[in-house]
């Protein structure tokens, strides 16, 4: 029997992809028969994690961020939660997928997930932009990417610099750490991590 070829690269294996999809629709069913008293232990570690409050930039200390555009704003996350920058070439949306998950990328032999955090930030997703880069975010391994508009510097700003976001800045605070002089937003990136795991 003649061995199946191999896709081309740059091309999406659409078997394996249902091959993976089919996986985790398992893991999840499997998931779903345990015990009652497991599932409500899982749920209150998660809502523990969430509850937990987002550990502020040390006072006297600085911060080594990667900044970004997004939909004509000034962003800036910690670098030590970012893997890698890299320009999309090709993107394959979810069907179904609920915001803020956008679709799915090759990436390095594996399927990364993609996020669009226009609507988590508040931003008009009609807002006109490139969205021709991907920031890898992750603590022990990578996570997902998000999506940006253009990568800028790597920057160090002074703890003290990085003031509580006033109202009416983003629609929803809760991902921000705060505001810079030079009106860059600073994303909490441990929050963010939580958008998807």
């Amino acid at each position: 029997m003649a061995k199946p070829a191999s896709p081309t690269r740059g091309s999406v294996d659409w078997a394996e992809i249902r091959r993976r999809v089919e996986a985790a629709g398992e893991a999840i069913a499997g998931g779903v028969e345990s015990s009652p008293e497991r599932v409500r232990e899982v749920l209150e570690e998660r809502a523990r994690r969430l509850a937990r409050p987002a550990t502020p930039p040390p006072a006297g200390g600085t911060l080594e961020v990667i900044t970004f555009a997004l939909a004509n704003e000034v962003y800036a996350i910690e670098s030590r939660y970012v893997v890698e920058v890299f320009r999309l070439t090709e993107l394959s949306p979810l069907p179904g997928a609920v915001p803020p998950v956008f679709g799915v990328t090759a990436w390095r032999g594996e399927l990364l997930v993609i996020l669009d955090l226009r609507r988590v930030l508040g931003i008009s997703a009609a807002t006109l932009n490139d969205l021709g880069r991907v920031i890898v975010l992750g603590e022990e391994r990578p996570a997902f990417g998000i999506l940006a508009d253009a990568v800028r510097e790597v920057a160090t700003l002074p703890a003290s610099e990085v003031h509580p976001a006033p109202e009416g800045v983003a629609a929803n605070r809760e991902y921000l750490w705060g505001v810079t002089r030079s009106a860059t937003l600073v994303l909490n990136a441990t929050k963010l991590l939580q958008l998807h795991g």
